[in-house]
């Protein structure tokens, strides 16, 4: 067989031509085995391309339900009393779901069928608002200065059951503030409450300031609001620092949240 022309023209050419020959073989070889490995790699691809399925994927889904409220104009705003707890219903969800293996790229439809009706919440609660009369007589609506300065809100009314305020978290010993100008009755161990402090105010709603570390004021003292009357504790029944404020009226516990300047 014969030689290729371009090899008998290399086989008599100088050291130059010959190493620059050679470099060339090289690199045709090594694109040539690239090119190769691309070419196997791509149909290889091609082959292993899954094929698509149609599944139905079945699952449910919780409906939630809504709260109904009973208003009680007598009863001051803030109040709540639970008349029946709410349930949610639920509904059956069926969808048609296109796989390529074990990978969904596509829903072609959904389907939804309701099983049980979500039943409401309800719920009486206060709407008299509660008003602070003025020495000439007029009438404002109360709202209360927030007794801390600082801190953040840890626990929110009936958070749990029989929690009838709010908790607000803060260092130990951080001072705690009148939330309203009126008479101390109770500066002391009170309880559960642990060290506290309890105000009446001129429009007979009463605050309490529970939990502290110290008091600062006496019973039968009159106190302005924004004057500090104790300092942040953990003292009764209590888990870490904080000020656990109540707002009484007639008797009942409200909402602080609903009266506070926030």
């Amino acid at each position: 067989m014969e030689k290729p022309a371009v090899e008998s023209i290399v086989k008599t050419a100088g050291n130059g031509t010959k190493r620059w020959y050679n470099r060339m073989k090289k690199q045709t070889a090594a694109i040539t085995a690239v090119v190769c490995v691309f070419l196997f790699a791509t149909h290889t691809q091609a082959l292993e391309v899954p094929a698509r399925v149609t599944r139905t994927v079945t699952t449910t889904q919780k409906i939630p339900f809504a709260t109904s409220y009973i208003d009680l104009p007598g009863i001051y705003r803030g109040y709540e009393e639970p008349v029946r707890s709410g349930t949610p219903g639920e509904q059956k969800i069926e969808a048609q779901v296109i796989y390529e293996g074990d990978r969904a790229v596509k829903v072609v439809s959904i389907k939804a069928e309701q099983t049980a009706q979500p039943v409401n919440a309800v719920v009486k609660r206060g709407t008299k608002v509660l008003y602070s009369e003025t020495a000439d007589g007029s009438a404002w609506k109360t709202s209360f200065a927030r007794p801390l300065k600082g801190g953040w809100l840890s626990a929110d009314f009936y958070d749990y059951p029989h929690h009838n305020g709010i908790d607000l978290a803060a260092p130990y010993g951080t001072p705690v503030y009148a939330a309203a100008e009126g008479v101390v009755e109770q500066a002391g161990w009170y309880g559960e409450y642990g060290i506290c402090v309890i105000l009446r105010h001129a429009d007979g709603s009463r605050t309490l300031y529970g939990h502290n570390s110290s008091v600062s004021v006496s019973v039968g003292q009159t106190v302005k609001q924004g004057e500090k009357i104790a300092n942040v504790g953990s003292t009764g029944n209590s888990t870490g620092n904080h000020l656990h404020f109540e707002i009484r009226v007639d008797g009942r516990m409200i909402d602080p949240l609903v009266y506070l300047d926030q």
